[in-house]
């Protein structure tokens, strides 16, 4: 395997599937369990120390249609990284929308049902008593705002206090299989860009002292996986990278709001939101 990957599973895929002290593999139905023990496992893997989930889906070139029964499958997921008595979340969509490539986090707050703003009163006269409280911030990148995306997301939570924050970001993988198939989840955190080697600050609970759950699909793969050959930091994408973007934006978005907001029906989020 050459080339970088974000993707846990693909890390231990490139140790030949060995077994790895401090690292601990299972897997059911779709879903995979990657799970860094250690400090002697992440240095194995390297990646941090925490858990990692990978949802196999459908791909997302020939998606029509959310409402199959994934978006139960990204929200029991998402569920399980929870931390216990989550109150309210804050949603931080992160990457350049003028990038298609990079247009995930982004597009995936178009999804997002905010309802930080919406008191209880509105809440019972509409019906909604379901509601849970979310917020949603679109961070941009530092060649646009001049800001680090971590001092964005840290000075947005000092205000208004989440009990947890969930990031979504585009991915790089090492496998042109995954591509638009594959959500990643893990409660390590996250540095954005650092799977294409552009590292910027750690944005983990340890940054920021409120549990951060990272969420992610793969948009771009090391040319060198393509040629064979050492691409340096060039990365590619398939030529349906729109819809792959487009369409992993509404399910991670969906998904999102299935899990948290309980009791009302995925039809009825898609119609507050769309």
């Amino acid at each position: 395997m050459n080339g970088r990957t974000d993707l846990a599973v693909e890390s231990y895929e490139s140790n030949e599937k060995a077994q790895l002290e401090g690292v601990k593999i299972s897997e059911r139905g779709s879903l995979t369990s990657v799970e860094v023990l250690n400090e002697k496992g992440a240095t194995s893997l390297g990646k941090p120390v925490g858990n990692y989930l990978t949802l196999k889906v459908k791909s997302f070139i020939n998606d029509t249609d959310i409402f199959d029964g994934r978006l139960n499958d990204f929200a029991e997921a998402l569920g399980s990284m929870l931390p216990e008595g989550v109150s309210s979340v804050l949603v931080a969509g992160l990457g350049n929308k003028n990038i298609t490539a990079d247009s995930l986090g982004p597009k995936t707050g178009d999804y997002i049902l905010s309802t930080r703003h919406v008191f209880d009163e509105l809440k019972r006269a509409s019906g909604f008593e379901g509601l849970f409280c979310v917020s949603s911030v679109e961070t941009g990148v530092l060649g646009e705002t001049g800001i680090e995306t971590a001092e964005i997301i840290k000075g947005v939570a000092a205000e208004i206090n989440p009990s947890c924050i969930i990031t979504v970001d585009a991915l790089a993988d090492s496998s042109t299989e995954r591509l638009g198939t594959t959500v990643q989840f893990s409660d390590s955190g996250i540095s954005p860009g650092s799977g294409v080697g552009n590292h910027r600050h750690e944005i983990s609970e340890k940054t920021l002292g409120v549990p951060v759950i990272a969420i992610g699909i793969p948009t771009v793969v090391s040319a060198s996986v393509l040629s064979g050959e050492n691409g340096g930091d060039l990365y590619v994408t398939p030529r349906e990278i729109d819809r792959i973007c487009e369409q992993g934006a509404k399910l991670i978005g969906m998904g999102i709001n299935v899990c948290l907001h309980k009791g009302i029906s995925a039809e009825d989020l898609y119609a507050l939101v769309g």
